[in-house]
């Protein structure tokens, strides 16, 4: 019983949600690679950008680890003087990032928000196009992300670079790749 208590303790620190992110972007790149070879005949197929996708992931775990890692190495010689406050402040902070200690509710609140925000993209992607679904997507990754509750003002802006990034997306896909993107239109 004990090992479970610890185990669940690990899971819900910062280690296990990267361990976590770990396994299931190993999955999906796994899958995306069942799709088809990223690359066929100098041409791009279907599973070059999950694959793309997997291993930047895959990059961006790396780069957390190893800054976990070398937060854990560093010693107090290395770092400016601070006062004594800060330096426990700062000690207590570092081991509850990296003990098995439960992670805050809001690192968990983002994630399932951003997931079930990724399965809402893809589910729409197909049905009401590129334009739409992406916009609706990038505009709530920032709400996601965004600190408090928004201004009006800041909404609008919000939403004109959501916009932007939907313009910029299309570009990429259908100019440079030459990939054509669901549209309502076509």
């Amino acid at each position: 019983m004990k090992l479970l208590l610890r185990a669940g303790g690990w899971l819900g620190g910062r280690r296990g949600v990267v361990a976590c992110l770990l396994a299931v972007t190993l999955i999906y790149l796994v899958e995306a690679f069942k799709i088809a070879p990223p690359l066929h005949n100098g041409a791009l197929t279907a599973s070059f950008f999950p694959v793309l996708l997997g291993v930047v992931m895959l990059l961006a775990l790396a780069f957390v680890v190893r800054a976990d890692r070398h937060a854990d190495g560093d010693s107090a010689e290395d770092e400016a003087p601070m006062s004594e406050s800060d330096q426990e402040a700062t000690q207590e902070a570092t081991q509850a990032a990296t003990s098995g200690e439960p992670a805050p509710a809001s690192i968990w609140q983002g994630a399932l928000a951003v997931t079930l925000a990724t399965g809402l993209y893809i589910s729409l992607f197909a049905s009401v196009g590129y334009f739409l679904s992406t916009f609706a997507y990038a505009f709530a990754m920032m709400l996601i992300f965004g600190a408090g509750r928004p201004a009006l003002r800041s909404l609008g802006f919000k939403a004109l670079v959501a916009v932007v990034i939907a313009l910029l997306g299309y570009a990429l896909f259908e100019l440079v790749f030459q990939v054509r993107l669901p549209t309502l239109w076509r």
